[in-house]
């Protein structure tokens, strides 16, 4: 099939008219926004070590783009489950109370109602009969959506099926299934984002993990290669109480999108948020 030249020049015009490539959503975090921003069509590879937060963050992320826009999600997280867990983690970055009595106090009653009315129509938990990647995105599209955008959540990789033929290797086994991805991806104008392991790594003369790339995720280099987007979340696991969070962007194929650079956040443990750290010489408000 040849694409339709006047079609795709109609439609260069109109981007041209209408000021460019536009950049993607907000994550809701002004240092992060220039490194990244949540385009459609496209396919974020998250990574990090054990305890690093990628699965808190990217709940984070989720949350700050359900707050500014129409977004709807679709999830697929059993390290999250059971699924309460997964609700009162939401709800906590939502109103910004911990979910659980403490020496701060908790979220009440209404807010719990308020929250859950908030979250209702937005996040979708899958709970797939056979937990196979291309199976949960071809689901999502079952969500009825008269507008708005939908994002994937797949967290992680290891916890899904894979279904071999006989005599491929793994590399061309995960290339395969992330161009299938990708075409999915492209096809629907959804946004993907995929959270993966990586592999075991060596500690450093000092004791402590490198920060990992998208090349030293469990199961192939095609990983970096397929993604659009890699990010690592990365936090120094042996000092509990540094709020610090670095959030490394490794990889943005498009550059309307961002470009590849380090942001630092600021972890509240208590509520689940991130909220910019302010670089030096400047005092931004915290969210």
């Amino acid at each position: 099939m040849i694409f339709d030249r006047v079609t795709n020049e109609a439609r260069v015009k109109a981007l041209h008219a209408a000021g460019g490539l536009p950049k993607g959503d907000s994550t809701g975090w002004k240092s992060v926004d220039p490194l990244y921003t949540v385009g459609m069509g496209q396919f974020t590879l998250v990574t990090g070590t054990p305890g690093s937060g990628k699965s808190e963050w990217l709940d984070a992320a989720m949350v700050n783009l359900a707050k500014q826009g129409d977004w709807r999600f679709v999830i697929y997280s059993p390290e999250n489950q059971p699924l309460e867990l997964h609700y009162a983690k939401i709800i906590e970055k939502y109103i910004g109370k911990p979910f659980n009595p403490g020496p701060t106090k908790r979220l009440d009653d209404e807010e719990l109602d308020g929250a859950l009315d908030w979250m209702h129509g937005k996040f979708h938990f899958a709970k797939p009969n056979r937990p196979e990647i291309v199976t949960i995105l071809r689901e999502a599209l079952e969500l009825e959506m008269a507008t708005g955008k939908l994002g994937i959540v797949i967290d992680p990789w290891n916890f899904l099926e894979h279904h071999r033929t006989p005599g491929m290797s793994e590399t061309e086994y995960v290339s395969s299934v992330l161009s299938e991805v990708l075409t999915y991806v492209r096809e629907h104008r959804v946004h993907l984002w995929l959270v993966a392991h990586p592999s075991k790594l060596q500690r450093n003369k000092d004791g402590k993990l490198p920060v990992p790339t998208p090349h030293d995720v469990s199961g192939s280099v095609h990983f970096w290669n397929k993604a659009d987007n890699c990010i690592t979340v990365w936090r120094d696991a042996s000092d509990y109480a540094n709020p610090n969070v670095d959030i490394h962007v490794q990889k943005v194929r498009f550059k309307h999108i961002g470009h590849v650079g380090l942001a630092t956040l600021l972890y509240d443990r208590i509520t689940g948020r991130y909220s910019d750290k302010a670089p030096e010489g400047l005092s931004w408000a915290v969210a």
